[in-house]
C-alpha cells in the first residue's frame, strides 16, 4: 500500500496508471496519469479517462486503432488496482 488517497485522503490507496487516447484528425495524443488512489476516487478517475477515450480517441486512424487497447488496458489496471486494495 502506498497510503493516503491524493484526492480525498481516504485509506487504504494504491497507485494505479491510467491512459487516454485523443484523435487529432492525422496524428493522435495519448495522456498517461499514476494517482495514488482510494478505490472510490480510482472509480472516478477510470470513468473520467475512459470517457474521454471514448469521446474523443476515435478521430485519428492510429488513435482509433489504439483505442480499443486503451479501454481494455485501463479496464485491466481497475481490476488489479482493487485487488491490491484488497477489495
Amino acid at each position: 500500500m502506498a497510503g493516503t488517497c491524493e484526492t480525498c485522503g481516504g485509506s487504504p490507496a494504491a497507485p494505479i496508471t491510467l491512459r487516454r487516447n485523443v484523435g487529432l484528425l492525422v496524428v493522435h495524443r495519448t495522456y498517461s496519469a499514476t494517482p495514488v488512489l482510494c478505490a472510490s476516487c480510482a472509480d472516478e478517475a477510470t470513468r473520467e479517462f475512459q470517457k474521454e477515450t471514448l469521446v474523443k480517441g476515435w478521430t485519428s486512424p492510429r488513435s482509433a486503432l489504439l483505442n480499443p487497447a486503451t479501454i481494455a488496458a485501463n479496464a485491466f489496471r481497475k481490476r488489479k488496482h482493487r485487488k491490491q486494495l484488497g477489495q
